[in-house]
């Protein structure tokens, strides 16, 4: 079913989508997330051992540094019941490590995903209420693109958790740290639902449908509704102040674009017509549902001059920033652009290269009802790149920036903050002490270096 929508924005990007997918003498993309080859052949269950935790205080800097481990899985929670939600798993097979060494001589992989759920409804309280560990196990020969599966986890209506996990590769001895919040306080936020693709119907992890996609949407409880409400914000978004700056921000989506009433039904496909976000609800009287984005076909990759310019607001004046946004030539805008700070076009090369990878790496980390690039945490990543130290508690992350010959270190906190539309937004606390160091590395970036604390 598609979603026709009028939208201010949507005839601009339409124009936008007509410009050349490529820009000269640029090499945009770095990693590709997308693997090949993977099949799960044996599931192991070992009970509830107790697998190690992530402590308060441990350096999980990795969980935004793809480069720091060799494997990628994702994950999300859907509540299955009032008792009980589901750890879905997202594995790329290829990316674990074959051996020989098994009774059957056969090529096999093997992961194991050890969870602690652990209650945080009174943050002092170390209470666990559910932890086990899985081991899945993958034949080279007969692996797909890419294997799903599922772990339940007891989880009770009307709380709140966190949920610590660790993937390992267990031949390479591989590991990877992750934690995702579980909120069962109210049965309509978008943990109750699951989206899969028409095509592959594999669900859908970030909250992004790529362009014309179509998908089915599960709700936890279908009996009870045979229609749906989509509020659609079609508006651009604002752009996040910056780190020293302590004016509030504005408000936004307080009011849609645009509001439908569409049947529903789990076997019923829909589909994105424009760009933009879309905010799905049974009860227009509840504030919780489901967030999806659309933001064309290649989010949350930057491949079309437009997309190039947009994350320049961070480098650039207002005036030179709508300069280069309305230019008539938008490839040539921006090229002149990095040539100007680089003078050299090996420089401006590189310059490209790691600025539009951290945007990528925003968008792929830190997107909630926007994309990530335009989040806080994303702009602190894409001008000072990954963090060396990141210590996480309940609602907070602070991220560590360590400085050669200095005594002290520059740390940026990130609360939680409750939004109907994402659980994954974060604000950063400002300061009007991060204004130097701020200023230094637009200049930094200016001046045809990559800005490093140093």
């Amino acid at each position: 079913m598609e979603l026709a929508v009028a939208s201010r924005r949507a005839g601009s990007l339409k124009k936008q989508k007509k410009l050349s997918n490529f820009i000269s003498s640029i090499d945009l993309f770095m990693i590709k997330l997308q693997h090949s080859i993977a099949v799960v052949m044996t599931v192991m269950f070992f009970g509830c051992s107790t697998p190690v935790r992530l402590p308060k205080e441990r350096n999980v800097a990795k969980i935004y540094n793809p480069s720091s481990t060799k494997i990628h899985p994702a994950f999300m929670v859907y509540h299955e019941n009032g008792n009980t939600s589901v750890l879905v798993i997202k594995v790329f097979p290829k990316e674990l490590l074959y051996s020989m060494a098994n009774p059957e001589g056969q090529y096999r992989a093997t992961i194991r995903i050890n969870f602690q759920l652990v209650d945080i409804e009174n943050p002092e309280d170390k209470t666990v209420a559910d932890s086990g560990t899985f081991t899945f196990s993958f034949i080279r020969e007969n692996a797909e693109q890419r294997a799903i599966k599922e772990i339940r986890v007891k989880a009770e209506q009307g709380r709140i958790y966190q949920l610590n996990i660790k993937a390992s590769d267990i031949i390479r001895n591989e590991e990877l740290l992750k934690y995702i919040y579980v909120d069962k306080r109210s049965d309509v936020s978008h943990q109750n639902y699951m989206v899969f693709n028409e095509k592959t119907q594999i669900p859908y992890f970030p909250p992004y449908v790529l362009g014309n996609e179509r998908f089915r949407i599960r709700y936890n409880n279908p009996e009870k509704h045979d229609s749906i409400f989509v509020s659609y914000f079609g508006s651009e978004m604002p752009l996040p102040k910056p780190s020293f700056t302590l004016t509030r921000e504005r408000e936004f989506l307080s009011q849609p674009d645009s509001i439908w009433i569409l049947p529903y039904d789990q076997n019923i496909l829909y589909q994105l017509a424009y760009e933009g976000m879309y905010f799905f609800r049974f009860d227009t009287s509840r504030e919780a549902g489901l967030t999806l984005l659309n933001y064309g076909d290649d989010f949350p990759r930057i491949k079309n001059p437009y997309d190039m310019i947009l994350p320049l607001a961070y480098l650039t004046s207002s005036p030179e920033y709508n300069e280069i946004k309305s230019a008539t030539n938008q490839k040539l805008a921006v090229d002149n652009f990095w040539l100007s700070c680089a003078d050299d076009m090996e420089r401006a090369r590189e310059l490209i290269r790691i600025y539009y990878n951290r945007v990528f790496f925003s968008n792929y980390y830190f997107t909630s009802f926007k994309e990530g690039w335009m989040t806080d945490r994303g702009m602190i990543f894409i001008i000072y790149g990954p963090p060396q130290a990141i210590y996480t508690k309940v609602n907070e992350e602070k991220w560590v920036y360590y400085r050669k010959n200095y005594s002290s270190a520059v740390t940026f906190t990130f609360s939680s903050i409750q939004s109907p539309y994402a659980d994954n937004n974060f604000i950063l606390q400002r300061s009007e002490s991060y204004d130097m160091h701020w200023r230094q590395a637009v200049s930094t970036w200016r001046n045809g270096q990559v800005f490093l604390l140093d």
